[in-house]
Formats: C-alpha cells, sequence, structure tokens
C-alpha cells in the first residue's frame, strides 16, 4: 500500500467494532452453532457415569450448586446461543419424561454433532449429513423390530 492512502471500511465493516470477526456462508454458520453445542456438551459430559465429577454452578441469584446431574446444571445455566438452548431444551425434554438421561442426551448430540463436523470440513452439505443420519436411524430402529 502506497504511503498516505488509507482505505475506510465499508458497508457492515465500517459499523463494527475494530477487531471484529465476521462470518459468512452456512458452513461458517453451522460451525459455530456446532461449537457453540459441543462447549455445553463438554461441562456436562465430565460429569457422567458412576465416576462422574460434581459441577460448582453459581446462579445469577448468587445461589451455589454442587451437582453431578446435568438437569441441574443445564437447568441454572444462563446459555445464550440458540442452537445451545435447543440442545438445553432436549436435555430438559428427556429429565421431565423420563426422569433422567439428560446428560446422556446432551453428551450423545455433543458426538453427533463432531462426526458432523468432520463430515462438514471434508466438503459435505448438512443436508447431505442429515440424509445421513436419518438413514442410520432407520435402520437402527427396523433392527429393534
Amino acid at each position: 500500500m502506497a504511503p498516505g492512502f488509507n482505505i475506510q471500511p465499508y458497508g457492515i465493516q465500517s459499523m463494527l467494532k475494530e477487531g471484529h470477526k465476521h462470518l459468512s456462508g452456512l458452513d461458517e454458520a453451522v460451525l459455530k452453532n456446532i461449537d457453540a453445542c459441543k462447549q455445553l456438551s463438554t461441562i456436562t459430559r465430565t460429569s457422567l457415569g458412576p465416576n462422574g465429577m460434581n459441577k460448582m454452578v453459581i446462579n445469577h441469584l448468587d445461589k451455589l450448586f454442587v451437582t453431578n446431574d446435568a438437569a441441574t446444571i443445564v437447568n441454572e445455566l444462563e446459555v445464550q446461543h440458540p442452537a445451545a438452548k435447543i440442545l438445553v431444551l432436549a436435555g430438559k425434554a428427556q429429565q421431565e419424561e423420563i426422569g433422567d438421561g439428560a446428560n446422556l442426551t446432551i453428551s450423545f448430540a455433543g458426538e453427533i454433532l463432531q462426526g458432523a463436523e468432520e463430515l462438514i470440513r471434508m466438503g459435505l452439505h448438512p443436508s447431505e449429513i442429515i440424509s445421513g443420519y436419518t438413514k442410520a436411524i432407520n435402520k437402527v430402529c427396523l433392527s429393534f423390530l
């Protein structure tokens, strides 16, 4: 760049703070959603099983909880990301319907999404991945009949 020239940002770039990251494209948005869900899954996964670790959670009212129950953990977390909220709702629905398994639900979803992330990075479209997962579900369900 020649001295004395200063290129000003334009469009959306001019409205955002310096140092921002502007993401575009379907793959980038999908990968950010997957990352948020994987982070939630990582939080709850370590409390799964007989050797699961307890978590110390402080809610918005400054009340302290020490628990290894994923349902309590996700109920007390203030999740802001829309995709991670859906994962929290899945865990809550599992807890309400069955009375247990919220941790398994969230952890299993995190693992499925991790596999999907690898496939997206290999170049598959999300709709192709969904189609593959649907075929796998149908095959598993038919094997139980």
